[in-house]
């Protein structure tokens, strides 16, 4: 009994601990050099964390996506082939119809399958 009122004892010690730096660094600026920077991006961070909390943090980053992307164009759905070619240093090209491939490529360029 003695020894899991010791690990609780601990565990109440360095979760108090925890909590004591949490708030210096949330509540403290000192002048010291490295210190700003530490509690500029701890901040930060805890904000970001604690915002996650009970949210889907996969969807409502999509969903700011969506806002802040520009819109694409959607992509053609025909049944036209893209198109794989090589240029001439050796750098391999897509295009989306084989009019879009260059003459001189026309020859070897392949068609990529979906």
């Amino acid at each position: 009994m003695f020894k899991m009122t010791r690990w609780f004892l601990w565990g109440l010690f360095f979760l108090l601990v925890l909590t004591a730096i949490d708030q210096v660094l949330l509540r403290v600026n000192l002048p010291i050099p490295g210190y700003v920077e530490v509690h500029n991006f701890y901040v930060d961070f805890r904000g970001r964390l604690l915002g996650l909390a009970g949210t889907d943090p996969v969807g409502r980053t999509i969903t700011a996506n969506r806002q802040t992307s520009p819109q694409k164009e959607p992509r053609k759905t025909s049944k036209q082939p893209r198109y794989l070619y090589v240029d001439s240093d050796g750098a391999l090209q897509f295009a989306d119809s084989l009019n879009e491939v260059p003459l001189q490529y026309r020859r070897d360029a392949q068609p990529l399958s979906e």
